[in-house]
């Protein structure tokens, strides 16, 4: 039997661990206002909001997938895609909604994505010989295929954190990485399996949570809703 996994996101790096860990998953990505979300919170330590972002994204798709008359016209390809697949599941098969964000803390201030060239610039400048912080949230849903539908079971949620350490960036390099446009939308203004990797010496910590999305974690968590990991492998490695 082969559990499947909903991901709440658009994430092509995400997508990319997942599937070299063997896991093929549905990706629907949550559109939710994450500025609102953080403007609700009652903290600002970084675990605790990027743990909120990513159930609220968990959350976001558990509902619409148990609430059908809250069903959203966003991503309404990959919305039908996810339900018509789920539909064939036999009823009472459990599966998981997944649920990632993450967050740059540099210089006392959490970094999301740059959008902007202006802003990717200056935040690569200031990652120039730092040592930040990313935090990534994770939050998993375990969730039924029932006779009428799909219901919600149970919930969990984590955070995984590394630290990074930069090598001095000229600025002429500043400018020249942030115009490949990578940074732009990416969280934190880098990536440590792209161009962004040179900079980027040694880190502490949680490797995959860096790409955003903690293999370790998440196995923890699933583990934690009664899920057996290697039942959500649907591709084995090839054998050299």
């Amino acid at each position: 039997m082969t559990n499947r996994l909903v991901l709440a996101s658009a994430s092509p790096a995400r997508l990319k661990v997942l599937t070299q860990a063997g896991i093929i998953p549905l990706a629907w990505p949550a559109n939710i206002d994450e500025d609102a979300v953080r403007a609700g919170l009652k903290t600002t330590d970084p675990s605790q909001v990027v743990t909120a972002l990513a159930q609220a994204k968990a959350r976001h798709i558990g509902q619409l997938l148990t609430t059908p008359e809250r069903f959203c016209p966003d991503n309404l390809s990959q919305a039908n895609t996810v339900r018509e697949e789920l539909k064939n599941l036999p009823v009472g098969e459990r599966f998981t909604v997944v649920g990632c964000d993450s967050m740059l803390l540099l210089n006392g201030k959490l970094r999301g994505k740059p959008h902007s060239f202006e802003r990717a610039l200056q935040q690569i400048n200031e990652l120039s010989g730092a040592t930040p912080i990313l935090f990534t949230g994770h939050c998993a849903l375990a969730l039924k295929r029932s006779t009428t539908g799909f219901t919600f079971e149970n919930e969990v949620a984590g955070h995984s954190q590394a630290t990074l350490y930069f090598s001095e960036i000229s600025p002429e390099e500043a400018r020249a990485y942030a115009k490949t446009k990578e940074p732009l939308e990416v969280a934190g203004g880098f990536t440590i399996d792209g161009l962004g990797g040179a900079y980027i010496e040694s880190i502490e910590g949680d490797p995959h949570g860096i790409i955003g999305i903690s293999l370790p974690l998440v196995r923890k968590l699933l583990n934690e809703l009664g899920f057996f990991w290697p039942n959500l492998w649907k591709v084995l490695p090839k054998k050299s």
